[in-house]
């Protein structure tokens, strides 16, 4: 990933999306990064609230003043915080399609884990899906109240070029963190081998394999990422991806996952894969998403 020149923090002004403009704040001056703070108001709300409260035609008007004096009022509160100033929008019209437009310039877009319904719940279809089959940059999901760089980083990896990209961006997000590879690895129709009558230690001698298989290319990888080799460790596990990965993350406290949107489960750019989605529901720790 190139150096991070500008972020975008969206909000609904809800205690998570607060937090998630703080950690966007904290990013962007670790970074030397300009900061964007938006605010969008849902044209379909809008002109429901109009026809059910008969509301006056000069409504529309302050309501947008009192989105951006609320606006205002978070954006000071984080510049004291931080000592960055952001600079900030609010917009009218379809919440994700102006956030896509807004974004379009930035390096990294960030939210919050929950505005109006849980992320469990976002996932399966709305406002977040459709940000993260959407958006071109990487999006992070920002979980915990934040208290500084992270300092504790996991990226699973599965050797596709998406994993592969999704590490590089750690490097760059967290430059003092240290960041631990998980790679979940199986043995190929391992299920049909048993169902076949191979015994058991042929299967273990395959195991062994798979797993020498993935050190060599894992070492490979921490080798090609210029002097971090020092902050980087790798754990290897057979297993289920996700169970492995949210395993580590009980295991080792991280504050931060960074994977790979698809992985090499990518069927196409209709749905997250099914791995990252289970992590972003699941996990504890903020999770940033990685699109290339």
């Amino acid at each position: 990933m190139s150096k991070i020149r500008s972020l975008l923090a969206a909000t609904d002004f809800s205690d998570d999306a607060r937090q998630a403009v703080l950690r966007a704040a904290f990013l962007a001056a670790e970074q030397e990064a300009q900061l964007g703070v938006l605010h969008v108001m849902s044209g379909r709300s809008l002109n429901f609230m109009r026809e059910l409260f008969k509301l006056s035609s000069d409504a529309d008007t302050k309501l947008i003043d009192d989105a951006k004096r609320m606006l205002d009022e978070l954006v000071d509160d984080v510049a004291e915080k931080t000592k960055l100033t952001a600079v900030r929008q609010v917009r009218v019209g379809d919440v994700v399609n102006e956030i896509i437009s807004a974004s379009g310039q930035a390096d990294m877009l960030v939210l919050g884990a929950r505005g109006l319904n849980p992320l469990r719940d976002l996932l399966l279809g709305t406002t977040a899906e459709n940000l993260l089959r959407k958006c071109k940059c990487p999006i992070l999901v920002n979980k915990r109240p934040p208290h500084g760089p992270y300092q504790r980083v996991i990226v699973p990896v599965d050797l596709s070029p998406h994993s592969i990209a999704a590490l590089r961006t750690a490097v760059q997000v967290a430059p003092r963190a240290g960041i631990t590879i998980v790679h979940a690895f199986d043995v190929p129709f391992e299920g049909k081998l048993w169902l076949a009558g191979v015994e058991e230690q042929e299967i273990h001698r395959y195991r062994i394999q798979a797993r020498l298989d993935a050190q060599e290319k894992i070492g490979t990888l921490m080798q090609n990422l210029d002097n971090t080799s020092f902050r980087l460790h790798a754990i290897i596990e057979h297993g289920d991806a996700a169970r492995v990965i949210l395993e580590q993350e009980e295991a080792a406290s991280p504050d931060l996952i960074v994977i790979g949107k698809h992985g090499q489960s990518v069927v196409g750019e209709l749905l997250l894969g099914s791995v990252t989605r289970h992590v972003l529901s699941n996990a504890r720790c903020d999770v940033l998403v990685v699109n290339e």
